[in-house]
């Protein structure tokens, strides 16, 4: 780079255009400007896996490269009514929707014809379609849901004989998913993964976390959420009102007031990301002692699963405040305002499946007052969601047998195992890690990273789940709520399943599970922005690569460090590397502290992890790039280097227009960043980054050398 050009940001540099990005030498800068050059020689494939359109030339990129590389995206791509935010992952959610729709389409044409489908082809079809036919759900009322409110007044009027008190509460889990007090699932037992148990987490409440029970600029979501409890409640009653009732109203604040009781007990968002504080393993009298006996556990547990104490096993009491609380709270609330907060969580569960004023008195809280959204969905995405919600995996298996590109699979492992090499020569040669042993149980955690692309070997069987023509969508709904508890009851005190998958094939995302010691991509995340078969290794790379860095990294963030190559919770770290690595965490916290959001801070704490992982998956993924075999530095392809087209392809991924409620709503519940941060933060700690577009120390982008983190 010719340094006085690189200094030089006012310059207009390009003839036609006058693009004040100064980025490179003068015989180079006019390739930058598509009207400018009609196609350079060392060019091929010109703008494949990346988008000019998207980007906005009266940004400078060393000012900020999220709006240098979407502002054109962001200006042409408004929120769609119906949505809270617009993204990569949302338009990729849309695009897999309605993958979803042709095949269930085609699946109803069969119906109709008599031609044969599979059993679970029939039941897929049958709740779509009774999903969709909301003249039968505005018949049929409340009428489904009856069944469960006489429990909530069953359950209320034993309150004073813990066994019947504890069973209901049970029952109403199992056969409802409706989980006042608290919530029983499974999970590996962090100190033997091999080897899962039931685990008891806090709950209970229907605002999104405890925060918002508490927060001062939270006072207006307050205030709203008292209201539509009112307003269901009194639906419940009267399905034609349009307004609260004043006993609802009254009833209302005292449900809020028992819900606030408990939120005070619960852990934070960041609290509860400590492996160490959420495991408490216990048998299940002690967790009965952990109640002073006040709340029968046991009998609650018995309900919920069908098996006895000795069945059962030991249990991970992850949130031991919170439990205690209920232990206090439930047995001396009184019966009216016990049976009306069963009542409200619900119809508060139910109400997206009921009748319109239900729907509609939902969304206006949930997703109107919380997110910001300003129009409910049409019905078939609403119908589709629910779909995927009771039969994901056997909808995923349609979509991949229909829309999943099999050749996709191999690119990606051959991707992952280029930046797995990285990791491995990162860890091998990171100078802050001072210990041999440690470097040793590193490099042995990272060699037996689990692998999972596209869909699940083993699929769930829905053979057990009844989905009847005659039921009401409602019924298909709880039915199939109660198929889930079935099938996580079957995992309490057994062998950890480690062919499962937490998310289903059509999902845009992916995860790592520091339990199992795995990385997992569905089918559907193989797609531009994040993959492109067709496009060079640098946009792969920044993309694709990424994910799989990112993912990586997850095993040695501030959390997944704690975990070893078999996914128990044990520390590997000498004290002096344990303390060094914490030093520089405090860094990346600080750095996120520092970013706002609507003029409130991000909570660096909460998304250290995930920062974490954004910057060790750039790192991984670049350092995969300039070390393939066919890597050649001097290709441009229209323009842009492929270090410069690596940085692109990573910042385009994070594209978004979002509303500023759902914004501040993520700030408070999410332990991901907002995403311009999440482009930019890791970018200003990288100095290849700094290289390829000549930032330097008078930019906005740029991070004094001292002040930059250097994990992974």
């Amino acid at each position: 780079m010719a340094p006085s050009q690189a200094n030089d940001r006012d310059s207009p540099s390009c003839p036609c255009c006058s693009n004040p990005w100064q980025a490179a030498t003068a015989d180079f800068f006019a390739k930058l400007c598509v009207e400018c050059e009609e196609k350079p020689t060392t060019e091929k494939n010109v703008g494949t896996g990346l988008s000019r359109d998207n980007m906005d030339f009266n940004v400078h990129p060393r000012d900020n490269f999220f709006l240098y590389s979407n502002g054109n995206w962001m200006k042409n791509n408004p929120i769609p009514s119906g949505y809270p935010s617009w993204n990569s992952f949302m338009s990729l959610r849309l695009k897999s929707q309605e993958d979803c729709k042709t095949i269930l389409t085609e699946l109803e044409e069969k119906l109709k014809k008599g031609e044969h489908v599979t059993d679970e082809e029939k039941k897929v079809a049958l709740f779509y379609k009774a999903a969709m036919d909301e003249e039968a759900i505005e018949s049929a009322g409340i009428t489904p849901m009856l069944p469960l409110l006489e429990l909530c007044a069953e359950t209320a009027n034993c309150k004073d004989d813990k066994v019947a008190f504890a069973k209901c509460l049970g029952k109403m889990a199992f056969k409802y998913a409706v989980t006042p007090f608290f919530s029983i699932g499974a999970g590996p037992d962090n100190k033997n993964t091999e080897h899962s148990i039931a685990q008891v987490a806090q709950g209970g409440i229907r605002l999104l976390d405890r925060d918002y029970y508490f927060d001062e600029d939270k006072e207006e979501q307050r205030v709203a959420y008292k209201k539509t409890m009112a307003l269901l409640l009194t639906l419940l009653e009267d399905p034609s009102a349009t307004d609260p009732s004043d006993e609802a109203v009254a009833t209302a604040e005292k449900v809020y007031e028992l819900e606030k009781t408990l939120a005070e007990a619960h852990m934070t968002k960041t609290e509860n990301r400590d492996p160490h504080d959420t495991y408490n393993k216990m048998t299940m009298e002690e967790l009965n002692q952990n109640g002073n006996g006040a709340f029968d556990f046991g009998s609650y547990a018995e309900a919920i699963t069908g098996k006895t104490l000795p069945e059962i096993g030991d249990i991970n009491l992850r949130n031991v405040q919170a439990l205690k609380k209920v232990a206090e709270v439930a047995p001396t609330t009184d019966t009216n305002t016990l049976h009306a907060y069963f009542r409200w969580m619900a119809v508060a569960s139910c109400a997206p499946y009921l009748s319109s004023p239900f729907v509609n008195a939902h969304f206006e809280f949930y997703e109107k007052t919380l997110a910001g959204t300003q129009e409910i969905k049409p019905r078939w995405k609403r119908a589709m969601e629910f779909t995927e919600n009771a039969l994901g995996e056997a909808l995923g298996k349609l979509y991949c047998a229909k829309f999943f590109d099999e050749t996709s699979k191999g690119r990606a492992l051959k991707i992952v195992e280029q930046v797995r090499q990285a990791l491995e020569d990162r860890l091998k040669e990171v100078e802050w890690m001072k210990s041999e042993e440690t470097r040793a149980n590193a490099l042995k955690k990272m060699s037996t990273f689990g692998v999972k692309i596209g869909y699940p070997d083993k699929w769930l069987d829905y053979s057990p789940l009844i989905i009847d023509e005659s039921d009401s969508f409602l019924s298909m709904v709880l039915r199939a709520r109660e198929f889930d508890s079935t099938e996580e009851i079957k995992e309490i005190n057994a062998p950890t399943d480690k062919s499962k998958w937490f998310m289903t094939p059509q999902t845009i995302n992916a995860y790592y599970h520091p339990n199992l010691n795995e990385i997992v991509f569905p089918a559907a995340i193989l797609q531009y922005p994040f993959f492109d078969k067709d496009a060079d290794d640098a946009v792969n790379f920044g993309s694709m690569g990424c994910v799989i860095g990112h993912e990586m990294t997850h095993g040695f963030d501030d959390k997944g460090r704690k975990f070893d190559h078999k996914g128990n919770m044990v520390d590997w770290w000498t004290e002096e590397d344990g303390k060094e690595y914490e030093k520089r965490v405090e860094v990346m916290v600080e750095q996120a502290n520092n970013f706002e959001v609507h003029g409130q801070s991000v909570k660096g704490k909460l998304t250290s992890g995930e920062n974490i992982a954004d910057l060790g998956g750039l790192r991984l993924a670049f350092r995969a790039l300039t070390n393939a075999k066919n890597y050649d530095p001097g290709l441009l392809i229209d323009g842009f280097s492929p270090v410069q087209r690596f940085y692109l392809s990573w910042a385009q991924c994070w594209r978004q227009n979002i509303t500023k409620e759902r914004a501040l709503q993520l700030l408070t519940i999410d332990p991901h960043g907002p995403n311009d941060m999440r482009c930019n933060g890791p970018l200003s700690n990288i100095s290849e980054f700094h290289e390829a577009f000549s930032v330097t120390a008078t930019d906005p982008m740029y991070k004094e050398a001292e002040a930059r983190v250097d994990i992974w």
